[in-house]
């Protein structure tokens, strides 16, 4: 597949008043654009050949969320420039930008209260995904934005379209679909994504936008295997007694639970709520 550009984009859907790129994952490259008074997101994907019968009964799906903490899905449909088809998305355009580019400019949530908020909005929008059937796979400070550029308001973007593309036969990262320093111990041993596996995802997005750090990576040392070694036995950049330091009991609590090697000892979202709730 050619290189996907601004260009390409307005060749293939029209032309727009004003079109930005706002950066490429995992999945497809996403634009930010105008029409008029209309401000919206579209992604382009990254798979070659997908069929169309596919594609549109997994994104009906998606289109079936309406909730603030998930990211609007407006359309969805294939353009198609010199011959080639292209799966795009439009969604609303979350104007906070992504966790990971709040990370990168020196910006963390203001104190534990917010992170309470954030790690509540996200189980919130990881269980109306999951009541519809769907498991998220990548969930990861790129794929989370900020409404508003309140750190109490995330938006999970990109739901679902791992298991798409899977199903195509395109995965992101080998047999793995997702991001590998996001993903579960039982994803990194090659076993499918459950319920329980997005939770730790969120965990690991959660304590990284608390303390601005990665739980588990050791940028010396970067293989798959060591990785998976540090989650099982983690030896972590700031331990219990020092979150408690900066993060309110029940947040931190609830994060060290959701980092969990083993699956079954990850809190299931309404308990991780409850007990969120109780304080």
């Amino acid at each position: 597949m050619p290189a996907v550009d601004d260009n390409l984009v307005s060749e293939g859907l029209g032309a727009f008043d004003e079109i930005e790129e706002l950066g490429k994952g995992s999945f497809g490259t996403t634009f930010r654009v105008r029409r008029g008074d209309d401000e919206y997101a579209i992604k382009v994907i990254h798979a070659d050949g997908m069929p169309s019968f596919l594609w549109d009964r997994e994104i009906g799906a998606l289109s079936r969320v309406e909730h603030p903490n998930v990211v609007a899905l407006r359309e969805s449909g294939f353009f198609k420039v010199d011959g080639q088809d292209y799966p795009y998305l439009t969604c609303e355009y979350i104007d906070g930008g992504s966790v990971e580019r709040n990370l990168k400019a020196g910006r963390l949530p203001e104190d534990g209260d917010k992170l309470r908020e954030m790690l509540t909005g996200l189980l919130v929008g990881v269980a109306e995904i999951q009541d519809l059937g769907i498991i998220h796979r990548d969930i990861k400070p790129a794929n989370v934005a900020l409404r508003d550029c309140d750190w109490g308001r995330p938006v999970l973007l990109d739901f679902g379209l791992a298991k798409v593309l899977d199903m195509s036969s395109h995965t992101a990262m080998g047999a793995r679909i997702g991001t590998t320093t996001y993903m579960s111990p039982e994803e990194l041993r090659g076993k499918p994504a459950r319920r329980r596996s997005d939770l730790f995802s969120v965990g690991v997005t959660i304590y990284e936008a608390g303390t601005g750090v990665h739980p588990f990576m050791d940028p010396a040392v970067n293989t798959l295997q060591s990785l998976h070694d540090r989650i099982r036995q983690p030896t972590t950049p700031q331990d219990p007694r020092d979150l408690a330091e900066i993060w309110p009991d029940d947040v931190t609590d609830v994060v060290l639970r959701l980092l969990s090697y083993t699956a079954h000892e990850r809190l299931g979202i309404t308990q991780a709520l409850r007990d969120l709730e109780g304080n």
